[in-house]
């Protein structure tokens, strides 16, 4: 069920994902580090205000909202919908102009605001569409959220920066342009209503109840993700706010994508086993879900790792070079720790609706993250920041993994670990063999190379035990 899950959901993780990453590289060809640091700032501003103003709805219906659907209670749900979604979007629009008038671009005139709103406003009704999709299993839906707003917003920024200038606003302006059409698309196929009344307060209150922690603990966790941003900037400049972001994004969301490849199935999985046959059954699917998402962080990890030269040579341009390859490792390296804790160790706590644990462990994050990130930019500039974030990432995600393992019976799945670690091995030492890339072509080549090798040894790895499965299938069919 996982992998048949997994594969549905997987273009939309993939297409989505891959144009934020083809965005951040294009960037650094098409404006300048300014323009760059206030796109970046803006989008990780909206970051935060969605976490708190959005997110602790989102994840009470990614966990509820199946009863109140199956139950036949969904008429009281959506009122009290609309309006949490009404109230959330004005109030991150009015807080996003504050931030940019205030901190990111003090000079921000009308058209920048007015694009930055439109922005907030339509990425939040896609980011909550998806979720809601995937309750249902709604691919198609999920899907259109996930691709059309990165993909399509991307292609038509590019156009208006080439027709009017490098602007922030213009990127700004595309992708709310595509996320609108993102939200329009897909309204006949979703079940809703457009009435603001009755609020049903006992909904309210669980989902306050439930996400309250959330709030807080999504509110650290972005100052984990985000503080070195704002830490550089502050310290070093907004420019070199821009240089830290291609390294530091492109890291990011590099572990993002590939982490995204497995999870939108993955917890909805978790939940249903919650819900069925209680804490065991959902704690061993929480180890089946980690061990396909270590199959794809750590290959995905150790690849960019060795062919950094190369990835950022090819890819970027010259004047974001060095910062670049400098932050690159530090960041895919945080970022897959994070993803690991988001999608594996901090969801047993979602699970069991001990949410105020992860307040905890944000906080963790959040503290280290600005203590180390203070001391290490002033120490070693845009590299620092990011030598904060691992440091961060690893205390907070050794401390979530010790509490599931200890009070939730959480367990890894060893076997499935030593096979990936193996394969992994073995394609980073076929990728070390071969020549460096100094072409598109080869470096597309070398990718490719490395792949081939982890898939074919975690092919034989797995060889003995699929062949045991398929036997017993067989059998239990003749008999």
């Amino acid at each position: 069920m996982l992998l048949k899950q997994t594969l549905l959901y997987m273009p939309a993780q993939i297409v989505g994902p891959l144009f934020q990453l083809i965005a951040m590289i294009v960037w650094t060809h098409i404006v300048n580090d300014h323009t760059l640091g206030v796109i970046t700032l803006v989008t990780a501003t909206h970051e935060l205000l969605q976490i708190g103003f959005l997110a602790w709805w989102s994840q009470f219906v990614l966990r509820f909202f199946g009863r109140y659907d199956i139950g036949g209670t969904a008429s009281r749900f959506y009122p009290t919908e609309n309006v949490i979604l009404l109230v959330s979007v004005s109030a991150q629009s009015l807080l996003m102009v504050a931030m940019l008038r205030w901190v990111i671009a003090p000079d921000a005139d009308t058209a920048l605001s007015t694009a930055a709103i439109c922005y907030v406003v339509t990425r939040s009704f896609n980011l909550y569409i998806a979720e809601r999709a995937r309750v249902r299993q709604q691919i198609g839906i999920y899907s259109v959220q996930q691709i059309i707003g990165p993909s399509a917003g991307f292609i038509i920024g590019v156009l208006l920066i080439r027709w009017l200038g490098q602007r922030p606003e213009w990127p700004l302006a595309g992708y709310a342009i595509a996320q609108f059409v993102a939200t329009i698309v897909v309204l006949p196929k979703l079940s809703f209503s457009f009435r603001f009344r009755p609020i049903d307060r006992g909904i309210v209150r669980h989902a306050l109840q439930y996400g309250l922690p959330l709030i807080i603990g999504g509110g650290l966790g972005w100052v984990g993700l985000n503080a070195s941003r704002f830490i550089v900037n502050d310290m070093l400049g907004v420019a070199a706010a821009g240089l830290f972001a291609v390294g530091y994004g492109l890291g990011q969301r590099a572990a993002a994508v590939a982490a995204m490849l497995v999870t939108a199935a993955a917890f909805p999985l978790a939940v249903k086993r919650m819900e069925e046959s209680g804490s065991e059954a959902a704690m061993k699917q929480l180890a089946q879900n980690s061990a396909l998402l270590v199959a794809i962080l750590a290959p995905s990890v150790v690849g960019m790792f060795v062919l950094r030269t190369e990835i950022v040579t090819l890819l970027i341009a010259a004047p974001f070079q060095q910062a670049t390859l400098a932050v690159l490792p530090l960041s895919v390296l945080a970022g897959a720790i994070r993803n690991l804790r988001a999608h594996f160790g901090d969801q047993v706590f979602l699970l069991h609706s001990r949410t105020r644990m992860m307040v905890a462990i944000s906080s963790i994050d959040a503290v280290i993250t600005i203590l180390a990130g203070t001391v290490c930019v002033s120490l070693w500039g845009v590299v620092g920041g990011a030598i904060a974030t691992v440091i961060a990432a690893t205390a907070a995600a050794a401390t979530s993994f010790a509490i599931g393992f200890r009070a939730f019976g959480l367990t890894l799945p060893g076997s499935h670990l030593l096979r990936i670690l193996l394969a992994t091995t073995a394609m980073a030492i076929g990728l070390r063999l071969i020549p460096e890339a100094t072409t598109y072509l080869m470096l597309a080549a070398q990718i490719t190379f490395g792949a081939a090798i982890y898939g074919i040894v975690l092919a034989l790895l797995y060889a003995p035990m699929l062949s045991r499965t398929l036997r017993h299938r067989l059998s239990q069919s003749g008999a």
